[in-house]
């Protein structure tokens, strides 16, 4: 396993979403038809995990079924309308025209393209993860099914190192595999979207001016 899933449950806080106009980043990771789609928060202050939602095919649907588009638009537009969303990932592939039509609704600056197809980024995002994961400095909702996919992720080997450390990304045991790691990425990406956006400044208060007489 990519992750210790009794480290992931221990950081479970039962605080649910934070509270209205906190400020946030978001991960989104998804596919039409074959795996699920997946939509994760991340409050910047405190790193709170939170599930905002997640679309996989039920067991009898027929093999026609599709991700209804329409209710990830409602869900990332409720995101907007609910928090200040400061930075939102979103892996494009089968998305690319949802994430076009959501950066032009809310800002491209906001709304960003993150290929997990480049190994050497997503590695070091999955090592950030890990790490701080492991040294808790994150909570999340207790959501069961994040917590499934986070035990249902598998360590793949890559062929770099950095600081003569392997890097590694995640996969399912098998490409059919029932066993679906999509909310495990979009938590990845919320986490990395909370890090850069720290790193810019974005948890900085103003100082208040105190008047001199």
């Amino acid at each position: 396993p990519a992750f210790d899933r009794e480290a992931w449950d221990s950081l479970a806080d039962g605080k649910g979403q934070p509270p209205a106009g906190a400020k946030i980043t978001a991960g989104f990771d998804g596919a039409r038809r074959r795996d699920g789609t997946a939509l994760v928060g991340c409050e910047m202050e405190t790193g709170h995990l939170f599930v905002l939602g997640y679309w996989q095919k039920p067991g009898d649907a027929d093999d026609d079924w599709e991700v209804p588009e329409g209710e990830v638009d409602q869900v990332v537009d409720h995101m907007m309308d609910t928090w200040d969303v400061f930075r939102f990932y979103g892996d494009p592939p089968f998305w690319e025209s949802a994430l076009d039509r959501w950066a032009g609704k809310y800002g491209a600056e906001k709304v960003v393209r993150w290929w997990t197809n480049r190994i050497k980024a997503t590695a070091i995002a999955m090592r950030a993860f890990k790490n701080d994961m492991v040294d808790g400095r994150m909570s999340h909702d207790g959501d069961e099914k994040l917590a499934e996919h986070i035990g249902n992720a598998i360590r793949q080997e890559t062929r770099m190192r950095e600081n003569d450390e392997p890097l590694w990304v995640i996969r399912k045991d098998s490409r059919d595999s029932p066993r679906k790691i999509d909310l495990a990425m979009a938590t990845v990406l919320a986490w990395k979207a909370r890090g850069d956006a720290i790193s810019t400044g974005a948890l900085k208060t103003k100082k208040r001016r105190v008047a001199s007489f």
